[in-house]
């Protein structure tokens, strides 16, 4: 699912860099490409977590997917509101652009992850189990 949402991504964003980057000059570049990186770096951290949670009961993997997504959320709205409020991030970066481009790179993660898991090969059933009638 990784490769799938990473690729979607990557395509998305960069496309988005060229774009803010005929369009809005260096700061607009630099503003498509940080909206890039966090967005791969917090959704792939999502990813990562359940990854790494994925042998343990249900129960616990739903924990560990809600504190996952709570954290990043908390992580991600203290980093925008230092973003917002940074001087010297908006001399060099345009703070527009960066927001447009997350949420388009957010979009275009999502539709990787949903397609990647569409096409996962996951039994409904568990072949190793003694079937007893």
């Amino acid at each position: 699912m990784l490769r799938g949402a990473l690729i979607a991504a990557l395509v998305v964003g960069l496309n988005a860099a060229a774009v803010s980057a005929v369009a809005a000059g260096l700061p607009g570049l630099w503003g498509a490409l940080l909206g890039l990186a966090m967005v791969v770096v917090f959704s792939g951290a999502g990813l990562l977590a359940l990854h790494l949670s994925r042998r343990t009961s249900p129960t616990t993997q739903l924990a560990v997917a809600m504190a996952s997504y709570t954290g990043r959320i908390a992580i991600f709205g203290g980093l925008l509101a230092l973003a917002l409020n940074s001087d010297a991030l908006a001399e060099h970066v345009n703070l527009t652009v960066l927001g447009v481009v997350a949420v388009i790179v957010v979009m275009g993660w999502l539709a990787g992850e949903i397609w990647s898991w569409s096409r996962l090969r996951v039994p409904i059933y568990d072949l190793d189990e003694e079937v007893t009638a």
